[in-house]
């Protein structure tokens, strides 16, 4: 027996009608396009650390010093193998010892820098400093992956630990994006919804990725296809490698929380794209701005709206949505100079296109269960 589907009355005005028709469809309860711009401060609630602590980490491993006999005896290894990898590679020149001052002056500059992202646009014009940064970047990012809740031993025949991560964004953010969508609907879970993470790491593909297989009780190469195909993520300053299951025109590969080798290293620092670097590529800039000015609904989760992201992000027209925003830890006056520092982002200054701003001072996954109704209803 077929059922009809119903005739929905003006209820609750026309938007409550129309979340009542896609659930009935079976789709994506997200019924306005929804982009979701993710910062350093999301990740923390995986264990990653950021901020003053990824930049103490990154400023341990570059004050490499040697032995007598040339072993090294402070700093990380595995970077200091990365440099005799790269040193053929810069024939003539084959002296270690100009990498390793620009990445001692990295380490002795972190405590003064707003973020290793800021420090490497400052100096992007010496390339031996950028070059040692972003080694530093990869080899503490793909630690971090190591180290956090959401990587899988599976030389230990692991599940995935969807109990350890149950208080944190990405499981909030997993039922906001389930509900409503059947099993038979499964190629349009990600239908109105994308992404811009600042953050080097690949933790939003690999747990949903798993978060998909488990929930609908697929495969999880399936999972991984459907990811891949259909999800909308940009990295702007890009990722540590492709993930081995995604798409690349690049052999720069690695698995979720691998035991990297230094000679891993280099290949993996190439994806990384300084400030200069994103903005000379024309082709990441027009999706990262078409995605900003076809969004309706904008969430900024562990973001800190810093100058040079803000600019990054800055649109010349945009259509009128509602945006939302995590501000833990925020003063007052600067958070109403982050929320101009928005609506200048969102378009014309003549033109109003935020019609709607919620700012609340909450972690990244108590703000999706705050406000997780009125996300998705736009």
């Amino acid at each position: 027996m077929q059922i009809a589907k119903p005739q929905l009355e003006f209820v609750a005005g026309r938007e409550y009608a129309e979340v009542l028709a896609a659930l009935w469809e079976g789709h994506s309860m997200f019924t306005r396009r929804t982009l979701f711009i993710v910062g350093a401060g999301a990740s923390r609630e995986v264990n990653f650390p950021v901020g003053t602590d990824l930049m103490g980490i990154i400023a341990g491993k570059l004050d490499i010093r040697f032995n007598d006999d040339w072993t090294v005896s402070r700093g990380d290894k595995r970077i200091s193998e990365a440099v005799n990898t790269i040193l053929p590679t810069m024939w003539p020149e084959v002296d270690p010892n100009p990498l390793y001052d620009a990445g001692r002056a990295i380490s002795g500059a972190m405590s003064q820098a707003i973020s290793i992202d800021n420090y490497l646009h400052t100096h992007s014009t010496d390339s031996l400093v950028v070059q040692m940064g972003k080694l530093g970047i990869a080899a503490s990012i793909l630690e971090a992956e190591a180290n956090c809740l959401l990587n899988v031993d599976l030389s230990r025949d692991q599940s995935f630990g969807f109990d350890l991560v149950k208080n944190t964004w990405f499981s909030a953010f997993f039922q906001m994006l389930h509900e409503g969508v059947q099993r038979e609907n499964l190629v349009d879970i990600f239908k109105n919804v994308s992404f811009i993470t600042f953050n080097y790491d690949r933790c939003i593909e690999h747990y949903l990725a798993h978060a998909i297989s488990n929930y609908y009780r697929v495969p999880l190469a399936d999972a991984e296809a459907i990811v891949t195909e259909t999800l909308r993520i940009e990295h702007p300053y890009g990722q540590v490698g492709r993930l081995p299951w995604q798409r690349s025109s690049t052999s720069s590969m690695m698995s979720f929380g691998y035991d990297f080798r230094g000679a891993d290293l280099p290949h993996l620092a190439e994806q990384i794209r300084t400030f200069t670097e994103r903005v000379d590529d024309d082709d990441m800039m027009e999706r990262l701005h078409r995605q900003i000015a076809e969004a309706e609904v904008v969430i900024y989760l562990g973001f800190s709206y810093g100058e040079m992201n803000m600019q990054l992000m800055t649109v010349k027209e945009a259509g009128l949505r509602t945006v939302f925003g995590t501000t833990l830890g925020m003063s007052a006056p600067n958070k109403k100079v982050i929320e101009m520092d928005v609506r200048a982002a969102m378009g014309h200054a003549d033109v109003a296109t935020v019609n709607h701003a919620y700012y609340d001072d909450l972690t990244c996954v108590d703000f999706l269960r705050s406000y997780g109704k009125l996300i998705m209803r736009g």
